[in-house]
């Protein structure tokens, strides 16, 4: 839940709780750790809303704000009802009867967008080495295919975040890769360290996303971030400012096409004959990228440590997806995540991860027979755990 919260995956978890009866009783009740309300009070913490349902009079308004806030925020949320409501019956409101299945999407100030898109279109129109740089909430916001026609519109580079890996199309001919920081390819490296204008679409500045090396604001004084309803251009901030209109708004904007050779970068050296090595997580990371280049429609799944940034030099085609926790990064999440994911987008999950996030949570590939599903697993034996 935690790692939903800090990197936007709208879910909503439902738990029981003990009736108000047994709440009268004076004593323990089991899973009970402190106070009854103790299990409430640490979802609050992870969750954008969290509700307990014990009124049958606001019951159904109580779970519409919180599935309204889920997909408004998106992040999770929480609802927890009492044992002895699950048969009671509820008042529901004519306005959720007749709900046209619209839900709420964040809006903007549109005369803060409107010098937001002002500033940011002065300052790219003047920069001689643009480049963007592609965050998650082009995922969560539904916004990849659009920013894929803002970059071409604009014609230059382009990378994503470690989070971010597969948002923007990897065989795209402006695409370059992965950005991380000092472990970035070097060629990554310098081309961003060469920027006059960074523009970051979505991107969170967190300590993975930038290599645990140089401090966004060191970059503020070229730099552009649009996220989390903000828009930051170099020292001017404008809030209530949402991705999707800012990005709509540069599609109207006049803009300067640039025009530069792209090339997409990795870390990883051609490889060299020497059968007498031990095997090398590079020699892994080639053997799935050609098996990937003639296989398609598969999902890779990877798992945080080495996996996380070994996963960076994999590539997979237009046809296929990427998912990694590659912020919050706790171990345990690939092969889970893999059978959720193929449940979801019907994409043959292939799953890179070390022994020790296997050890937690790869007994759950038991499912995988159950629900009819194929994961295929590389297990590395790295000797970390």
């Amino acid at each position: 839940m935690a790692a939903s919260f800090s990197e936007r995956v709208p879910i909503l978890v439902i738990s029981g709780g003990p009736g108000e009866e047994e709440r009268k009783l004076g004593m323990l009740i089991h899973h009970q750790a402190k106070e009854i309300e103790s299990q409430f009070h640490i979802y609050r913490e992870v969750t954008c809303a969290a509700k307990i349902i014990n009124d049958p009079l606001r019951a159904a308004i109580d779970i519409d704000e919180v599935i309204r806030s889920i997909w408004l925020n998106q992040q999770p949320g929480y609802l927890e009802i009492h044992r002895d409501m699950v048969e009671r019956e509820i008042a529901v409101p004519k306005q959720i009867v007749s709900w046209n299945g619209d839900l709420p999407y964040p809006q903007s100030d549109r005369h803060k967008l409107n010098e937001a898109v002002r500033d940011t279109a002065e300052r790219f129109n003047h920069a001689h080495h643009p480049l963007v740089l592609v965050g998650i909430e082009a995922y969560r916001f539904k916004l990849a295919k659009e920013i894929v026609k803002l970059v071409q519109k604009m014609g230059v580079p382009c990378c994503t975040s470690v989070l971010a890996k597969g948002a923007f199309p990897m065989n795209h001919p402006l695409h370059m890769g992965v950005y991380v920081g000092a472990i970035s390819p070097s060629r990554i490296r310098n081309r961003v360290e060469q920027a006059d204008l960074i523009i970051g679409l979505g991107m969170f500045l967190t300590d993975i996303e930038m290599g645990g090396s140089q401090p966004p604001e060191a970059l503020r004084h070229r730099s552009i971030w649009a996220v989390e309803n903000r828009v930051n251009v170099s020292f001017h901030t404008y809030t209530d400012v949402t991705l999707g209109d800012f990005v709509r708004g540069l599609m109207r904007a006049e803009l300067k096409r640039h025009r530069e050779r792209v090339t997409y970068s990795d870390n990883l050296t051609k490889p060299q004959v020497d059968l007498d090595r031990r095997i090398r997580v590079a020699d892994v990371l080639r053997e799935i990228n050609q098996f990937l280049a003639q296989h398609k429609k598969f999902m890779v799944v990877a798992e945080s440590g080495d996996s996380l940034f070994g996963g960076i030099d994999v590539k997979v085609g237009d046809d296929g997806l990427y998912l990694a926790q590659g912020f919050y990064a706790s171990m345990g999440f690939a092969v889970p995540g893999a059978l959720g994911g193929q449940i979801g987008t019907a994409l043959r999950p292939l799953v890179l991860t070390g022994d020790g996030g296997f050890q937690m949570t790869g007994a759950e590939i038991a499912h995988a027979p159950r629900y009819k599903l194929s994961p295929i697993v590389v297990l590395l034996n790295n000797g970390g755990w």
